[in-house]
């Protein structure tokens, strides 16, 4: 049984998806990505143009959901804390595939400038917003530094959530995999070190007795 026309963008993403990851974006071959698809190059090209347009496809599949996830995550009522521990137990909750597309963005970012701005340009119109909103509520809250640029720190614990959870996941199969938190107890420890840093918890003081 034929599959229907609508098929096909969806399988090509799908299998640009593990070629860009074994190969890198500039690596991969559109035709082993074509035969992937069950499809043929001209039809590549017919949805995605070019490489790039292909990689910000394979990048939205995830991306979309995943941006929703943290504006809810990072907005709200709640106090800031609470929305900041939000914000990282959604990264420790994070699925395989969730994790190994984000490895591929934050590889690709890296090589090409141009793909960069364009997932910039992307996340503007997602998660970013938000989570400046969030760190405006913290300098004014006083949970946050005024000392510190907004968008500094946006970067600071954006990295501190995202990329500690990539690299856990990783090396979870190798010889340290047992020495290593799972993921979600690894949040609550990375969300510590944003509320508080790293350094010891002071100690509560005590309480006065009457007399």
């Amino acid at each position: 049984m034929a599959r229907p026309p609508s098929d096909i963008a969806q399988r090509i993403v799908t299998a640009a998806t593990e070629r860009f990851l074994n190969d890198g974006v500039d690596g991969a071959s559109l035709r082993q990505i074509a035969r992937a698809a069950g499809t043929n190059l001209g039809m590549v090209y017919y949805y995605f143009p070019t490489k790039d347009e292909l990689f910000l496809a394979v990048v939205e599949r995830h991306y979309a959901p995943l941006s929703q996830s943290i504006i809810e995550a990072v907005t709200g009522e709640r106090p800031f804390d609470e929305r900041v521990r939000a914000l990282f137990e959604r990264f420790g909750a994070m699925t395989d595939e969730e994790s190994v597309v984000l490895r591929l963005v934050l590889r690709e970012a890296l090589v090409s400038s141009e793909r960069l701005t364009r997932l910039v340009d992307r996340m503007m119109h997602g998660h970013l917003p938000a989570m400046l909103g969030l760190l405006v509520d913290g300098i004014a809250a006083g949970r946050v530094g005024p000392e510190v640029h907004p968008a500094a720190a946006m970067v600071t614990m954006a990295a501190l959530a995202v990329v500690p959870q990539v690299m856990v996941r990783r090396l979870a199969a190798g010889p340290v995999g047992a020495a290593l938190p799972v993921p979600a107890e690894l949040a609550g420890h990375l969300a510590a070190v944003a509320l508080r840093g790293v350094g010891p918890t002071p100690p509560r003081p005590r309480a006065r007795r009457g007399g």
